[in-house]
């Protein structure tokens, strides 16, 4: 197949499809950098507007949660960042963010290659329970407001995640699971509509909706995790979610805990639903 994602966003034939009213007012395309996420912080920073969009065909210094590194084949991934200036969310609500990103995530693969994605706690999204992409998000506040908000979102599309040590039963790409190469453009364009309707819908106040629907892709609740969270290791079974996004895990002596923030490793079979 071949992979037209650079030539659709500068001639702007991807954009004129959208028909969005927030994420996706403009696209930018670059080859290679270091992070589209650092990238977008000096264009919020410098006056960008709310709903730019920044694709890379290879990051170099692409990371995830926990400033774990996030590396792919150029032109392999979907690599994206969008600028949102939510100034009508409060801080303490930011979280709704990262879990609007996931869900927009889930939304997109299952629109473009019918596959059913689950969502690993809080952010990591599954394919066959294993890696198939992430959500970073990273915000600044100020004054009790979030001048900008930026969803970086990587994707596994096009690359055989088998020939790296390491990841080769961890993670996954859509064209494993598929058995075809997948079109960067048309997940693009999904994504971006699917993150543009839950923004709208969470700025006019749907926010119960997007929980739930978070909530009922987590593939962590239910199970026997062991989580390491500053230098601790707790083990137990993760018995739910908080209305905040705390995860809940009852260890073995019984103690509840609500969990911010960790790297969690499912330790059970997954109970499919």
């Amino acid at each position: 197949m071949q992979d037209d994602l650079a030539e659709q966003i500068r001639h702007g034939h991807l954009a004129a499809g959208l028909a969005t009213h927030v994420v996706g007012r403009e696209l930018r395309y670059v080859a290679r950098t270091g992070s589209t996420n650092d990238d977008l912080k000096l264009l919020a920073r410098a006056g960008a507007s709310e709903g730019l969009v920044l694709v890379a065909d290879e990051q170099t210094q692409g990371r995830g949660r926990r400033g774990r590194s996030w590396t792919a084949p150029a032109g392999s991934s979907l690599l994206s960042s969008t600028l949102l200036r939510p100034l009508w969310l409060p801080p303490t609500d930011a979280f709704y963010l990262t879990i609007l990103a996931a869900v927009a995530g889930t939304e997109a693969i299952e629109e473009v290659t019918a596959l059913q994605t689950d969502v690993k706690w809080p952010n990591d999204l599954l394919l066959h329970e294993r890696k198939l992409g992430g959500v970073l998000v990273e915000a600044e506040s100020g004054e009790g407001i979030l001048p900008w908000a930026i969803i970086g979102i990587g994707l596994n599309v096009n690359w055989d995640t088998t020939s790296v040590p390491g990841l080769d039963t961890s993670a996954i790409a859509l064209a494993s699971g598929v058995g075809r190469p997948v079109a960067r453009s048309g997940l693009l364009s999904a994504l971006i509509r699917h993150l543009d309707d839950r923004y709208v819908r969470l700025r006019g106040g749907e926010r119960l909706r997007l929980f739930e629907d978070w909530r009922t892709r987590l593939t962590t609740v239910g199970r026997d995790v062991q989580i390491e969270v500053g230098g601790t290791t707790i083990e137990g079974h993760a018995e739910g979610v908080t209305p905040k996004g705390a995860l809940i895990v009852r260890d073995r002596a019984g103690t509840r805990h609500e969990l911010t923030a960790g790297d969690v490793t499912v330790r059970d079979h997954k109970r499919y639903r």
